[in-house]
């Protein structure tokens, strides 16, 4: 049996504080010792990211109305957003939060998280798992009467009873109606001096990484940079192990002797003059080996998505190349004299483009055609003749009402439901519409992209800025992905993206039926003359 130690004479035996609710962050930092065992990096590495304590402090002890967190993959953000869940599960009684994440197996992460720190964490004065009157599939109940409940992705299963807390996981993977109709399930809860029960003001918690370009989490930064609901940030570096002296060798004038060698070396040396590098500064759980593999196989933009924060990834974009900073310009409104392209996409979705294509002198290759795009039109559930009205009104007001081409898909000409084909209604309307050539959807987008990305030289198709919904459609374009592959074929074809996307693929391939021929300097003769 260990000697017992007797405490020193006169002191005070440690005060079992479990059932004490933290109202500072050193009594919380205290009992997360004490009753978990849990400790949380405490220190930001990266110039205006969170370090992952302030986020935990936040959301805990502020517990604000809203609050989004983008966090890299493996950050601890669905493990911090558990432990919150925990805390204020018992220490509020008849407490409830609902869990929904963009899956179910996604909302099972937090659960999993909140069941091992209830069940599995121990401090130096034991766990809290007495806490736990049952756990379940798909929640956990507690002493008090709190509760906790996952949530399927599903419209039914977000209008279910109102709660004070709502934790939504991977909102980037959350369906934007699905998420708005859960926003209505958290409700504050008044005082009752009957039930003991302290008055609790609704708290949404948001985490995710930011894996969509111009996507529910790109779009919930926005509204939070703009002032909507405070903005946590933290990345891998923040959550990384402190690179040992064994690994970085010691320390030279120039930085450390084996860091050159380092895959990581360009993003942890990017730190001002004189500031260590940040693995040398990070002191958390994430081991650096399992970085550095997933740099090894993974593409850039996506490893900078996913682990260090900046924004989305753009590897499924079929677009890559297209930049709002070199392709937007106001050098795309009409120009006078310039033959006027329209091309419509026909739908429950029409979109549709006005473009003309001008000769740009000064590039190294010469003269280059430019597609200059000056206005675009997006419509759902009008009528064929309601469209063509409108893009009529459209370019009445653009470009004088001079239209050269009226473009539309080959499968406008095929009678609808109600009889008249769409080239007709559009004719009925005062828009008389030609079938653009047909060519496989793979390589109408190939062309397109070869003027906004040529091989040599600068873009040659520009966007006037006002096409809010083109440019927006253009970076949001995404390939299609199956068994691990990415395919030639669109993501979802129904989107609206499609539509006008594939009306500028189809008007580019009306201005250019035989692809881009480039001019040969070679002299032509009649063929009887070579013989």
């Amino acid at each position: 049996m260990p000697k017992k130690v007797n405490p020193r004479p006169g002191a005070m035996p440690e005060a079992d504080l479990r059932n004490v609710r933290p109202k500072t962050a050193g009594q919380l930092r205290r009992w997360l010792r004490d009753y978990t065992g849990i400790k949380i990096p405490d220190k930001a590495v990266c110039t205006d990211h969170h370090s992952a304590w302030e986020c935990f402090e936040a959301i805990h002890l502020k517990r604000p109305g809203v609050a989004l967190i983008l966090g890299s993959r493996g950050c601890g953000k669905s493990f911090l957003s558990a432990l919150d869940t925990h805390l204020t599960s018992r220490w509020d009684p008849d407490h409830g939060t609902r869990i929904l994440g963009g899956s179910k197996a996604q909302s099972v992460q937090i659960y999993h998280a909140l069941r091992a720190i209830a069940m599995r964490h121990e401090g130096k004065k034991g766990g809290d798992s007495g806490a736990i009157l049952k756990l379940r599939k798909d929640g956990a109940a507690y002493q008090n009467g709190s509760e906790v409940e996952i949530l399927a992705a599903s419209p039914t299963s977000v209008r279910g009873p109102h709660v004070p807390s709502l934790k939504l996981d991977e909102v980037d993977e959350i369906d934007v109606d699905i998420r708005e109709s859960a926003m209505g399930m958290c409700l504050g809860r008044k005082a009752d001096r009957k039930k003991k029960r302290p008055k609790m003001d609704a708290s949404v918690i948001m985490t995710s990484t930011c894996h969509r370009v111009n996507g529910p989490m790109a779009k919930l930064i926005a509204q939070a940079e703009a002032g909507d609901f405070p903005l946590y940030t933290m990345c891998v570096f923040e959550v990384l192990e402190r690179c040992p002296r064994e690994r970085s060798g010691p320390k030279t004038d120039t930085g450390y002797e084996k860091c050159p060698e380092c895959p990581l070396k360009t993003y942890c040396y990017d730190v001002p003059d004189g500031v260590e590098p940040k693995a040398k500064r990070s002191d958390g759980h994430y081991p650096i080996d399992s970085l550095i593999q997933k740099l090894k196989t993974t593409g850039t933009r996506v490893f900078e998505a996913d682990y260090l924060c900046k924004l989305s990834s753009s590897d499924a974009a079929w677009f890559p190349g297209f930049q709002p900073e070199s392709h937007v310009r106001e050098r795309a409104e009409f120009a006078p004299g310039e033959e006027v392209y329209v091309a419509i996409d026909t739908g429950v979705f029409t979109g549709a483009v006005f473009f003309q294509v001008a000769k740009r002198t000064g590039d190294a290759e010469g003269p280059v055609d430019e597609i200059r795009v000056f206005a675009d039109y997006l419509s759902e559930g009008l009528s064929a003749e309601a469209n063509a009205r409108a893009l009529l009104s459209l370019a009445r007001d653009r470009c004088g009402g001079s239209i050269q081409h009226a473009v539309t898909d080959p499968a406008g000409n095929s009678r609808n439901a109600i009889g008249p084909t769409v080239l007709a209604e559009y004719e009925r309307a005062g828009l008389t519409l030609k079938a653009w050539p047909y060519s496989k959807v793979a390589d109408g987008l190939t062309l397109l992209d070869s003027f906004i990305n040529p091989a040599i030289g600068e873009p040659q198709l520009v966007v006037h800025p006002r096409c809010a919904s083109l440019i927006q459609a253009l970076q949001c374009y995404r390939r299609a992905k199956r068994a691990g592959q990415w395919l030639d074929q669109p993501e979802d074809p129904q989107h609206p993206y499609e539509d006008l996307v594939d009306a500028l693929r189809g008007g580019v391939r009306a201005r250019y039926p035989q692809g881009r021929l480039s001019k040969s300097n070679l002299k032509r003769v009649n063929g009887r003359k070579i013989f």
